[in-house]
């Protein structure tokens, strides 16, 4: 499964730590600010690289300035797209040398920290500090509280939604953007502009699984599909949601022709993260992507017209919502100083400033209540849509992050490639066996 969190977004929010220099005595200062202090060395990895490197740096400068015993020592740690940092660091908490504290780009992993106690349970130390998880949105639970254990905060989110372009939406005629699926459908047929030889010149909207962010699960969340049963079985087949999830991107695909659209695919294959994106040049209409495309814009792009609302949903219930997920902080077990550690955990998570300063530089959602609601906060109109998004109580990390991790939603992945291509004769039973694989996947237990 991909990681929640792209590499470039996660380096925006690690920007934030410039934030921290702005102030933050905030709550981060109570649990051990008083008297005399012997001097601590905390021992963080991190993933803050190249041109990230100095605004987090600057971020622990802030956050030693306030804690004048605690020095911290950086560590950098190889980048999530490499895959290696986090199996690293469950290799480092087993063998006894672990750092006080972690930051990671993504929570893919934190389904293992929690479960098997790698990263301490930080609800003792909240409590100590009177500090509530309902200081954030609900999704936080669903990517940092594993099996009853807190054991990650976040700092900064994703959070994803549907950009669209004003100008191709007026000249086409749309008055605003679509909200159910038949809408999207619709629209995007309305906005695609051919070759004569019937190729794409304009995509209205592109239907392909792992098309820049867009995820089968996504797809499958727009129309209220779940992925597993009261027993935890995985029941993409027998949830009649998947199956519509499934025969709406198969019908938009077909429209399309799959061969234009891994032509189309592969013009743009690398420009997700570059001035060439399809979306911010004009050769696609609408898009699903996560927040920091606002940033994104505003730096290659600022002329762009473009809007942005929720995904569109076949269920009403669901619209508003969306797919978080993001950087999480915690404290590895084995920790020598655990008071300092958690005194820069919470710094990381709750700090208003900090978080708000990393919000407006870096174009990632501020996750505390206090910092999305500051005064402080100017993103911009579009970005509000994915502040509410992350708010959305229907909102949460997708698919869903078992003790085990989320690997299993790469059997999706693979399926709905050869789905998508016309190369699965039937639909109810290749999701039979595909609930099969999963189960078999969960059973055996993914380590990471």
């Amino acid at each position: 499964m991909r990681s929640p969190r792209t590499l470039l977004g996660a380096a925006a929010v690690l920007a934030v730590a410039v934030a921290a220099a702005c102030g933050g005595g905030g709550s981060s200062s109570g649990a051990s600010s008083g008297g005399s202090h012997s001097p601590v060395t905390l021992t963080v990895w991190h993933q803050y690289a190249q041109e990230e490197a100095k605004p987090f740096e600057n971020g622990i400068a802030a956050f030693e300035k306030q804690y004048p015993w605690i020095h911290v020592k950086l560590e950098l740690q190889p980048n999530p797209d490499q895959d290696t940092f986090d199996p690293n660091l469950i290799a480092a908490i087993k063998g006894g040398n672990a750092p006080d504290v972690a930051v990671g780009f993504t929570p893919q992993y934190a389904g293992q920290y929690c479960s098997s106690g790698l990263w301490e349970d930080l609800t003792p130390f909240m409590q100590k500090d009177h500090m509530s998880i309902s200081n954030f949105a609900p999704a936080t639970q669903s990517y940092t509280n594993i099996d009853g254990k807190q054991c990650a905060l976040p700092s900064l989110t994703d959070a994803y939604g549907l950009y669209y372009n004003t100008a191709m939406f007026k000249k086409a005629g749309i008055a605003s953007p679509p909200q159910t699926m038949d809408e999207l459908a619709a629209d995007a047929k309305k906005l695609t502009v051919r070759n004569p030889d019937g190729s794409i010149k304009v995509a209205g909207f592109v239907p392909l699984n792992l098309w820049e962010e867009l995820d089968i699960a996504d797809i499958g969340h727009a129309f209220g599909a779940q992925w597993f049963d009261s027993s935890g079985k995985a029941q993409l087949a027998t949830d009649p949601a998947w199956t519509q999830a499934f025969e709406w991107q198969k019908s938009l695909v077909d429209w399309y022709g799959y061969s234009n659209l891994q032509k189309f695919y592969a013009t743009y294959t690398n420009s997700e993260f570059n001035p060439t994106n399809a979306f911010e040049t004009g050769k696609v209409a609408m898009v699903f992507d996560g927040e920091w495309r606002t940033a994104f814009i505003r730096r290659e792009h600022p002329d762009l017209g473009y809007g942005t609302a929720p995904f569109p949903a076949a269920d009403p219930s669901v619209y508003g919502s969306g797919r978080v997920g993001g950087t999480i902080v915690g404290i590895p077990q084995g920790t020598k100083h655990p008071q300092e550690a958690w005194d820069l955990v919470k710094f990381l998570a709750t700090d208003t400033p900090y978080l708000v300063s990393l919000a407006n530089e870096l174009g990632n959602v501020p996750t505390t209540k206090a910092s999305g609601d500051s005064p402080d906060l100017h993103l911009g109109p579009q970005f509000k849509t994915f502040v509410d998004i992350w708010n959305n109580p229907k909102s949460s990390m997708y698919p869903p992050l078992l003790p085990t991790g989320a690997g299993y939603a790469q059997l999706a992945d693979d399926f709905d490639a050869k789905w998508q291509a016309g190369n699965v004769p039937n639909l109810q039973q290749g999701l039979q066996q595909l609930d099969t694989n999963i189960d078999n996947q969960i059973q055996q237990g993914e380590t990471p």
